[in-house]
């Protein structure tokens, strides 16, 4: 009898591990977000990065003016143009003595979710400011999984639209 409890109780683990664990729901997805717009609030390009997959590529078109750059990344190239850029309006705010703020708007425009829950594709549009002026606007179709727990995106696909200081 104790064989059978051991291997039920085997089974309800092994299922919550391979299966429940990885599925996800709207309301997990919105807070992964807000936690996400939260990390850019503080700067923080470490709790970024954490949201994405060690295996993460991305694709992005950014314009700015009359030019258009396509390109192609893994998370440790976009991790660390994130902690340059981040680490300058840093300096920023520090400098003007936190007059010049981050400033991140998200919008969540669609959260698909496959029939089994694991795997979301999710539309975003961001907005970057940094104070009164308008640094970028970005609109992004994202891939989303659940691994320990975690919600992190596999890839991403994104145009960017850059403004200069008027």
């Amino acid at each position: 009898m104790v064989k059978w409890i051991l291997l039920v109780i085997l089974a309800g683990a092994a299922w919550w591990h391979f299966d429940y664990s990885h599925r996800m729901t709207e309301r997990q997805i919105n807070a992964a977000y807000a936690d996400h717009v939260d990390a850019f609030r503080r700067f923080d390009a470490d709790a970024i990065c954490a949201h994405m997959s060690e295996d993460f590529v991305g694709d992005e078109t950014l314009r700015q003016g009359e030019q258009s750059v396509q390109r192609h990344y893994g998370k440790e190239d976009l991790c660390k143009q994130m902690r340059r850029n981040l680490d300058l309006m840093k300096r920023l705010s520090a400098a003007s003595g936190g007059l010049i703020e981050l400033d991140i708007e998200l919008e969540i425009k669609s959260i698909e979710l496959t029939v089994n829950r694991k795997l979301a594709t999710v539309e975003t549009v961001y907005t970057a400011r940094l104070g009164d002026m308008t640094l970028a606007r970005e609109r992004t179709t994202e891939h989303l999984i659940r691994r320990n727990g975690r919600i992190l995106s596999t890839d991403a696909e994104s145009k960017v639209w850059a403004y200069s200081p008027q």
